[in-house]
C-alpha cells in the first residue's frame, strides 16, 4: 500500500467529516433562531434564502464549505481508487453532488424558496441543487455495483439501501410533499452515511484493483 495513498485517504475522511459536520451545525443552529422553522415541513435552503435571518451565514457558512469539503473528498477517493474507471466515475459523480452544494449556498433561492416569479439566483439555485442531487444518487449507485467486487463488499448492500431512501427522498422534495423538510433530510442523511462508510473503508485500506 502507497504511503501517499493512505495519507490521502485520511485527508479525504477528515474533510468529508469537517464538511458534515459544518452543515449539520450550521442547520441546527439556524432552525432554532429562525422564527416558527418547521424542520419536517421546510427545506434546507429556506435557511440560507435571500432575505431570511440566517440566510448569509447559512449559505456561505454551511452550503459553501460543506460542497467544497465533500468534493474535495470525493476527488481525493477518485484518486485513491484510480486503478478502477468505475470507482473513479462514481467519486467524481459525488463531486458533482458537492458542487451542487456549493453552489445552491452561492446562489441561494427566493425568500421561503418562493417559486412565484423566481430570481436568476433562483433558478440556478435549484439548478444546482436538483442536478448535485442527481449526481449524489447516481454516484451511490455506480459506487454500490463497483463494491460487489472490492475489499468492502459490504458497502454494496449499504449503497442499495441509501439509492432507496435517496430516491424516495428525491421524489418527496420534487413533489414538495407535506413534509418535504423530512424527506428532504433523509435523503442527506442517507448521502452522508454512504459518504463516511466509503471514507472510513478508504482510511482502513479500501484500494481498487484495475479494471
Amino acid at each position: 500500500m502507497r504511503g501517499g495513498d493512505v495519507l490521502l485517504s485520511r485527508l479525504a475522511l477528515a474533510a468529508l467529516v469537517a464538511g458534515l459536520g459544518i452543515l449539520v451545525a450550521a442547520v441546527v443552529w439556524a432552525g432554532s433562531v429562525y422564527p416558527d422553522y418547521d424542520h419536517a415541513r421546510q427545506f434546507i435552503s429556506e435557511l440560507g434564502a435571500t432575505g431570511a435571518v440566517t440566510g448569509a451565514e447559512v449559505s456561505r457558512w454551511g452550503f459553501v464549505p460543506n460542497g467544497v469539503l465533500v468534493a474535495v473528498f470525493s476527488v481525493l477517493a477518485a484518486w485513491v481508487l484510480r486503478r478502477s474507471a468505475l470507482a473513479v466515475t462514481a467519486c467524481l459523480l459525488l463531486a458533482a453532488n458537492g458542487i451542487g452544494m456549493a453552489g445552491a449556498g452561492v446562489y441561494p433561492c427566493d425568500f421561503e424558496c418562493s417559486r412565484s416569479d423566481p430570481s436568476a439566483a433562483a433558478l440556478l439555485h435549484d439548478l444546482f441543487g436538483g442536478l448535485g442531487y442527481v449526481c449524489g444518487i447516481a454516484g451511490v449507485g455506480l459506487a454500490s455495483l463497483w463494491a460487489r467486487k472490492s475489499e468492502a463488499p459490504w458497502l454494496a448492500p449499504l449503497g442499495l439501501g441509501v439509492l432507496v431512501v435517496s430516491l424516495v427522498g428525491f421524489y418527496g422534495v420534487v413533489a414538495e410533499v407535506a413534509l418535504m423538510g423530512l424527506f428532504q433530510r433523509a435523503m442527506e442523511a442517507a448521502l452522508a452515511v454512504f459518504m463516511l462508510a466509503l471514507g472510513w473503508a478508504l482510511a482502513r485500506g479500501l484500494r481498487a484493483s484495475r479494471s
